[in-house]
């Protein structure tokens, strides 16, 4: 270790001595501004170009460029094409005004430009696409005749050109962008010419990088064969399908296919062979073949892993400390065959009017892992406890489960599970008030399924994108259990984007609990609304229906329906560690089947986003507006909320 030691700081000692060879050119003398004056009228913001000229200032983020004759020249032309770039062909760039101090250590550099006229968009063509592919790539163009040119974005269209083809099963695809200027008009003629290829199958296919999961078992996960069809959407699909497994670290499939690999900078819209131009100019098809030749290259996720959580959730009724920990064994059973292990124990401390209650809670969890060729099945045993506010429901589980990942972002499982439920701690109801709850024991089978659609553009902390999801459980009562019921639960969030930082969140999420018998509906499948992550003028389960104990005193039960909608205008740039959100939130709970039988919640309130590391923590304060469902145990309408994570 002490041999280490040297080794680091020797190393370090040589990093600091290496001295870098100067610049031709370079100079000591200080720059102390950098300025574009415009000559006449001017609608080019030049802000973009100031931090990539060869001479710049001294700022708080940016080190100073001192000054150098060469440099100076290049910025010149620097200044000239970023005009052009932005379609002031005409312009033209003064010689540079130089002010020097009276020491000649430091130097104000003065930029005159004559931006001359702007050019636009004369028209837009697309050459060489295939038939029934060139109403939907022209579709994909988002500008047309009379745009202001924007050479960058324009010319990079051409690479989502490019990858439609190749989604859409042309594995060589390429498409080359040019622009025709015509000085006299002010006009740009733009045209993408497409080189699409032949339709690609799959000729050879091969596995590189598998050492604990033989490379057929990896091929048939992939969903991958030769003499198949070969598109870059099948072979994301097949990544996706390796990732989520589990086994695996990273997943790639490469093909020896004649595209573009990396996109240049700037890009120049494409290079042409001399041999891909026929004496007209046009574009000359390559000559390729249909075979592409297929690598899957795998990194596999060690054999052992451990993951460890630490959390707290507080609001005014409800403070909670977490810790846990996750233990995957992969391949421990065979290639493929997994075992988990994860357990958690917390303490909440409930604060019931100028009373505190706390209880010790846990969670514990032993899963069988097999991911097969397109469904993955699973043997599940879980001991959770659940500690609402006026009782601790411990749930026991056991069963075999299925999972399968049907289309990129699309979740379906399906498990048939034995489950045991106890209520404990709960204060002796009042029959007559207790409406369909029951506080007996509940034993018997659960068939639980649910289906998720998600294309938010992150999990933590979305700005665009969609969710929709519904999760049904079913218990039969009779001869398979001791009461019958079915929960149905949905939850759909909807996020727009206004401008960079700036998005609108939308969610709703619903609950029911149908077909009780008349032994009445036990705690598990019962809903309860509330908290950081539902109503947030409410303490966290506290949105539920009540019942009356033997002293007089309200008891929430949770209800058979539940509503609760939130809006949010959510401010949060990104990669900075502060954020705001101002949100809207409505919601009710109800004994029967109306949600809002026993009235509204409404309420409203603004929040701060910290990014600390890789924690997000949110601090939410919400004003109960309407409180008409409230039974009377919350400490006042202002709450507050602290919570790891985010809503949306």
């Amino acid at each position: 270790m002490f041999a280490r030691a040297l080794v680091l700081i020797a190393a370090l000692a040589a990093c600091r001595s290496v001295t870098l060879p100067a610049v031709p050119g370079a100079t000591k003398i200080s720059v102390e501004s950098v300025s574009i004056e415009p000559v006449g009228d001017t609608s080019v913001v030049y802000k973009p170009v100031m931090n990539l000229l060869g001479l710049r200032k001294q700022s708080l983020l940016f080190p100073e460029r001192t000054y150098n004759d060469y440099r100076l020249a290049e910025d010149r032309r620097r200044l000239q094409s970023f005009l052009a770039w932005n379609g002031r062909f005409d312009a033209e760039v003064e010689a540079p005004v130089l002010d020097w101090n009276t020491n000649q250590t430091g130097v104000r550099v003065t930029w005159k430009v004559h931006e001359g006229p702007k050019y636009t968009i004369g028209s837009v063509e697309i050459r060489g696409a295939p038939e029934h592919e060139a109403a939907e790539l022209r579709s994909m163009i988002h500008f047309g005749a009379g745009s202001d040119i924007q050479m960058e974005p324009y010319r990079l269209e051409r690479l989502h050109l490019a990858l439609h083809l190749q989604e859409h099963g042309y594995g060589h695809a390429r498409v080359y962008s040019r622009a025709f200027v015509d000085r006299s008009t002010k006009r740009v003629a733009w045209v993408y010419y497409v080189d699409a290829g032949p339709k690609t199958t799959i000729g050879s296919i091969s596995v590189v990088g598998n050492a604990q999961v033989p490379a057929d078992e990896v091929l048939a996960r992939a969903g991958l064969k030769a003499g198949e069809p070969f598109s870059t959407e099948r072979a994301q699909k097949a990544e996706l399908a390796l990732l989520d497994t589990g086994a695996f670290v990273t997943a790639a499939v490469v093909t020896d296919a004649d595209i573009a690999r990396l996109p240049e900078f700037p890009d120049s819209g494409g290079r042409f062979a001399p041999e891909q131009v026929d004496a007209n100019g046009e574009l000359v098809p390559r000559r390729l073949p249909t075979e592409l030749s297929v690598r899957v290259l795998v990194a596999e996720a060690p054999r052992r892993q451990l993951r460890a959580e630490l959390g707290v959730e507080a609001d005014p009724n409800r403070f909670d400390a977490f810790t846990g920990a996750r233990v995957t064994l992969r391949n421990l059973l065979g290639a493929q065959h997994h075992l988990v292990l994860e357990g958690s124990v917390g303490y909440g401390w409930r604060f019931d009017d100028e009373e505190i209650a706390s209880g010790l809670y846990g969670n514990g969890l032993v899963q069988y892992l097999h991911p097969g060729d397109h469904i993955d099945g699973r043997i599940t045993g879980r001991w959770r406890d659940t500690l609402y506010p006026d009782a601790l429901l411990r749930e026991l589980t056991v069963g075999p489960g299925l999972r399968a990942v049907p289309a990129p972002r699309v979740l379906l499982e399906l498990d048939a599970l034995f489950r045991v439920g106890q209520t404990r701690d709960l204060p002796m109801l009042d029959g007559s008030t207790a409406g369909s709850f029951t506080a007996e024991e509940s034993r018997g089978g659960v068939l639980q399924g649910s289906a998720v659609i998600d294309h938010r553009d992150e999990r933590v902390e979305a700005t665009r994108g969609w969710l929709v999801g519904a999760t049904g459980q079913y218990s039969p009562g009779g001869a398979l259990g001791d009461h019958r019921w079915l929960q149905l639960t949905t939850d759909a969030r909807l996020l727009v984007p206004i401008r960079q930082s700036v998005s609108v969140g939308l969610r709703v999420g619903t609950g029911w609990v149908l077909a009780a018998d008349e032994a009445g509906v036990p705690l598990g499948p019962r809903l309860f609304g509330g908290g950081a992550y539902g109503n947030r003028g409410y303490g966290r389960d506290r949105l539920a229906p009540a019942a009356v104990d033997a002293m007089g005193s309200e008891v929430l039960v949770g209800g058979r329906s539940l509503v609760e909608a939130s809006a949010e205008l959510r401010f949060l740039p990104y990669r900075k560690q502060v954020g705001a959100v101002a949100f809207l939130d409505l919601g009710g709970a109800g004994e029967a089947l109306d949600p809002f039988a026993q009235g509204v919640a409404l309420a409203a309130g603004i929040g701060g986003r910290v990014r600390l590391w890789y924690v997000p923590i949110a601090i939410d304060i919400g004003y109960r507006i309407l409180d008409e469902s409230d039974p009377g145990l919350s400490l006042s309408r202002v709450q507050g909320f602290l919570r790891i994570g985010e809503a949306f």
